[in-house]
């Protein structure tokens, strides 16, 4: 008879055979846990392993995925205290271009649907598959009300993307379900936050820093924020807003820029985060190699490390730079 363990999430407990998978094993007992992808990518099945031992999984800061973690012994995990995960009908209110293949959709639920800074939504669109994407705050004033508004980028020979503003237009329905993931905004941790956002991985990280920045005007607050390139940069009215507060410092980083302009680095995001102390929460969002490296330099100054990993995007191809450069113009001499 092969060896069991019990494991406590909070006030259930149930018993797993040993080198199952934890996620399989509390479904399985009736114990529901976060979850989504179950193939260890999208961060919504992330547990707080406070006592025991599991194989795979790890997902650093004490933290594993329960859809990989195997269990070798008695455990105790605790979820992430995040909302409620709803399904709700919806409403497409508004499409507009932001750069190049990247548009701002907004979209108005039946219901206000409550999600925290950082989380992700599915959206399905009536006769196409789901797709995740992360609500976030409006560019100009960092609010947020009950509309979602999500930036998505085209994906070039995309089922879903590329029919946007096309097939997909405002007053198409669509389902939303909803929020997933671990990489949100959290209140327990007074330190400085060091923010990464590449391409539309910028849309959770803008939702984190406006709201950390109406919370607490003075906390310290390092925004990086990154794009393949000029003609995919969008975000100049954000970071110009999020500069002016005392507390926050803001670089912007490309992986391609010809000719330079001062005050733009050249690289990723995590090619330029300043150094980490024990006390720093990290978030990173965008091409999964950018927060990979955003990972192993947190873990390393034994920094707090949150993130829900975008798939890559293509390059983009022609779109007006002039936001880049009125950002540099703003904010660049003040540094």
């Amino acid at each position: 008879m092969p060896r069991t363990f019990t494991v406590a999430v909070r006030d259930q407990k149930f018993t797993v055979a040993a080198g199952d998978r934890l996620l399989d094993a509390a479904l399985k007992n009736g114990v529901e846990l976060p979850h989504d992808c179950r193939a260890g990518q999208c961060g919504a099945c992330t547990l707080e392993l406070t006592r025991g031992i599991t194989l795979g999984g790890e997902a650093g800061c004490g933290n594993i995925l329960a859809c990989q973690a195997r269990v070798f012994s008695d455990l105790e995990v605790t979820p992430h205290d995040a909302p409620e995960t709803v399904l709700q009908n919806a409403v497409i209110e508004d499409i507009r271009d932001l750069a190049a293949d990247v548009v701002k959709v907004i979209v108005r639920p039946r219901r206000p649907v409550h999600w925290l800074p950082g989380q992700y939504m599915k959206l399905q669109f009536r006769g196409y598959p789901a797709r995740s994407f992360s609500p976030t705050a409006g560019l100009t004033d960092g609010t947020v009300d009950e509309r979602l508004i999500f930036h998505i980028k085209k994906v070039r020979d995309g089922l879903v993307t590329p029919k946007l503003g096309a097939e997909i237009a405002v007053g198409s329905k669509l389902k939303v379900e909803g929020p997933f993931g671990h990489s949100f905004l959290r209140d327990d941790h007074p330190g400085r936050i060091i923010l990464l956002g590449s391409g539309t991985g910028f849309a959770p990280i803008w939702a984190i820093a406006a709201a950390a920045q109406r919370r607490d005007r003075q906390r310290p607050i390092h925004l990086i924020c990154g794009a393949k390139d000029a003609h995919a940069f969008y975000m100049d009215t954000a970071l110009r807003k999020a500069a002016r507060h005392e507390g926050t410092s803001v670089q912007v980083v490309l992986e391609s820029l010809h000719p330079p302009l001062p005050d733009v680095h050249i690289g990723t995001p995590a090619d330029h985060m300043p150094v980490l102390t024990a006390e720093d929460t990290v978030f990173a969002a965008g091409g999964p190699r950018m927060v990979e490296r955003a990972r192993v330099q947190a873990e390393a100054a034994g920094a707090r490390f949150y993130a829900d990993p975008f798939s890559p995007a293509p390059q983009p191809d022609r779109a007006p730079a002039y936001g880049l450069a009125r950002l540099t113009r703003a904010f660049g001499r003040a540094r």
